[in-house]
């Protein structure tokens, strides 16, 4: 079975990481810090990185340091990993649900209906690889969040918009380091404020995140960035062979990206009947496909899906297609010829 996702790991990753276990110094440290420093580099912030271990971890930062307090309002899509949310309950902050666009991401038109002067915060995911319009979301005058979990662009491609962006390294994001995630701003007193709930301090104890990325981590996290570009190069043109496969069959079915707007985390497809119509179809021909999230965070609050019609429709005609860098070439044409196949259906699987 080909995996719908999994982490690409080299030789110079093991290398990496054996150098790393032979100094000894495996707990967070100097590691940690290069790996902080590089990252926030990387998006023209000269040392702006806090690390953590988990992405949840950093969304807890995020919110200490922007001071949400128990009874705040955080604006989140409903269309977002479940973690988001577990994240702002666990600040005591309260979650309020909004829609999406027609493209996944979250727009300033479907979050402003539920934005009120309790709002304190907004998160501003980008998803699939695609990103969001993250400066549009200013016109507030509200904290934004800007979660790129699943989005790292190409070295200075890309500004980071938010107040505070947060990133996450579980084995199937961009990078991947086992777990650990990272806050980053350009703010440099946000910055201390992170690193002193991180790190604690002796002289004042106060409450702190024990959540630290041990060195091990950073190492890893340090070698995937030195080949990143290598990495999304290859995305490119796995999605690239994809299109120019699928297009002719179900042309409605696939996003309209440009190369400027993704950086092509997944290949999502609109498909009638969503997962449930294919997805067994894929299995026998040893292919795992997925949907494009598990859970409508919404519906885990038990709200009705009556206000949030766009995330109902990708939730349920939302299908992911494998798309990562150590999908082999093989691979990779089993799994578009799997799809050519399926497709050439063609009305069945018409939204």
């Amino acid at each position: 079975m080909i995996l719908h996702s999994k982490p690409w790991v080299t030789e110079s990753d093991l290398s990496y990481y054996k150098r790393v276990l032979d100094s000894l110094m495996l707990a967070q440290g100097e590691e940690t810090k290069a790996f902080e420093k590089a990252l926030s580099r990387w998006y023209g912030i000269d040392d702006g990185g806090v690390a953590v271990a988990s992405g949840a971890a950093a969304i807890l930062l995020a919110l200490v340091a922007l001071e949400i307090q128990p009874g705040d309002e955080v604006v989140l899509p409903t269309y977002v990993c479940h973690t988001v949310l577990e994240a702002v309950l666990t600040s005591g902050a309260t979650p309020v649900c909004c829609d999406v666009g027609p493209q996944w991401v979250v727009t300033p038109d479907t979050m402003s209906p539920w934005i009120t002067n309790r709002t304190k915060a907004l998160i501003v995911p980008h998803m699939y690889g695609i990103f969001a319009p993250v400066a549009s979301f200013r016109v507030f005058g509200i904290p934004v969040i800007e979660d790129c979990a699943q989005a790292v662009a190409g070295c200075g491609q890309q500004r980071l918009e938010g107040d505070i962006a947060i990133f996450s390294f579980n084995p199937t994001k961009c990078l991947a380091t086992g777990e650990g995630g990272m806050a980053i701003s350009a703010d440099p007193s946000l910055v201390a404020i992170m690193r002193a709930y991180r790190d604690g301090t002796v002289e004042a104890p106060a409450p702190r995140l024990f959540s630290p990325l041990s060195n091990l981590a950073a190492g890893l996290g340090l070698s995937q960035l030195a080949r990143y570009e290598e990495a999304l190069a290859r995305r490119a043109l796995l999605a690239q062979i994809y299109r120019q496969r699928l297009a002719p069959l179900i042309p409605d079915c696939l996003p309209d990206l440009s190369a400027d707007r993704t950086m092509w985390f997944r290949f999502p497809l609109w498909i009638a009947g969503g997962l449930d119509a294919c997805q067994e179809l894929f299995a026998r021909r040893g292919v795992h496909i997925r949907k494009g999230v598990d859970y409508l965070l919404h519906r885990l609050m038990k709200l009705s899906d009556r206000e949030y019609p766009a995330a109902v429709r990708h939730f349920q005609e939302t299908v992911s297609l494998p798309l990562y860098p150590a999908l082999t070439d093989a691979e990779h044409t089993h799994c578009a010829d799997a799809a050519e196949e399926i497709f050439s259906q063609g009305i069945l699987f018409l939204c």
